[in-house]
């Protein structure tokens, strides 16, 4: 698991001038990239001359969908410094900059926080959502069996990226109870390990 994340900005932001001379090559650091919920996670930031610096985390939100707010970044020693605000949900949640408010955003397809549970970079990684859900179903104990499968749309408090996060709705049959009363069924949310990456699981729920 990675516990680091130095990441260039993209070539197309390379070099760019924003209001007020500020200059922008950046680097972004995030100490630790990968960690669990109700953890604490900090962001630096270095390569940009401005008199401010704000971060978001982008779909993050906490109590019930409460988007969080852009973050100031305090400037010591050349290096832009900031605590993040931690999302509420597991997922993928990319970084974007902003010298204030009106500003330019800055972003990259690398600048990527992961709040994960322990062991989800150990889960396999498929072309589709759906193959997360069929793998899910194929390692419950003792054996069963998919019976449906669709995408679900997500609740209203979800604000994660939609690019990087699918939830399905599943029904499956455990190995001898074959009858439709018998039927179980479970919400899949899929991840993609970044912008046109693999997908895995990021957790199964009784609720969406």
């Amino acid at each position: 698991m990675r516990i680091k994340q130095i990441a260039a900005l993209a070539p197309t932001l390379l070099g760019l001038g924003l209001p007020g001379g500020t200059q922008a090559s950046p680097q972004v650091l995030l100490r630790p990239d990968v960690v669990a919920r109700g953890h604490a996670s900090s962001i630096e930031v270095t390569g940009i001359r401005s008199r401010t610096l704000q971060v978001r985390l982008v779909g993050a939100s906490a109590d019930s969908g409460r988007p969080i707010p852009w973050t100031p970044l305090h400037l010591a020693h050349g290096i832009w410094q900031a605590k993040l605000q931690m999302p509420e949900l597991r997922g993928i949640y990319p970084v974007e900059l902003r010298v204030g408010p009106g500003a330019r955003i800055l972003r990259s397809g690398e600048w990527l926080l992961r709040v994960f549970a322990k062991g989800t970079f150990a889960r396999p990684s498929f072309d589709t959502p759906e193959d997360v859900a069929r793998w899910w179903v194929q390692n419950i104990p003792g054996g069963a069996k998919l019976v449906a499968l669709k995408r679900w749309p997500r609740p209203a408090f979800d604000r994660r990226d939609p690019r990087l996060h699918r939830l399905l709705v599943l029904a499956y049959s455990r190995t001898g109870h074959p009858a439709v009363h018998d039927r179980l069924g479970i919400f899949v949310t899929a991840v993609r390990d970044g912008y046109g990456g693999h997908w895995r699981l990021l957790e199964a729920t009784a609720v969406p």
